[in-house]
């Protein structure tokens, strides 16, 4: 059976300096979730770069989510329901740094 191409954007299209800017800034977030500034601007940054570069809303989730779960500090929360409450609060922030763009 054929399959066709996938020539969907993904993780690559963005370049390291952006992944490492939203992950020091998601790092920020997790130790002072009351500031949320720094993750807002590397968040808009993300966000503008996608738009140049075609990457759909969900493609930049997607991305988003494998940067928060690669975080050590993420990963070693011991409350889910805290840490799926900040996830949501920087979905949140991503998607309307996306769509104010």
């Amino acid at each position: 059976m054929m399959m066709a191409h996938d020539s969907t954007p993904g993780r690559s299209d963005l370049a390291a300096e952006t992944i490492d800017a939203v992950r020091l800034a998601l790092l920020q977030f997790v130790e002072t979730p009351s500031d949320g500034e720094p993750l807002r601007r590397a968040l808009d940054a993300m966000a503008a770069e996608a738009h140049a570069k075609s990457i759909l809303p969900e493609q930049l989730l997607i991305i988003l989510k494998d940067v928060w779960y690669a975080l050590p500090n993420v990963a070693s929360m011991r409350d889910p329901a805290e840490q799926s409450r900040l996830l949501r609060q920087v979905v949140t922030i991503c998607i309307k740094e996306y769509f104010g763009n």
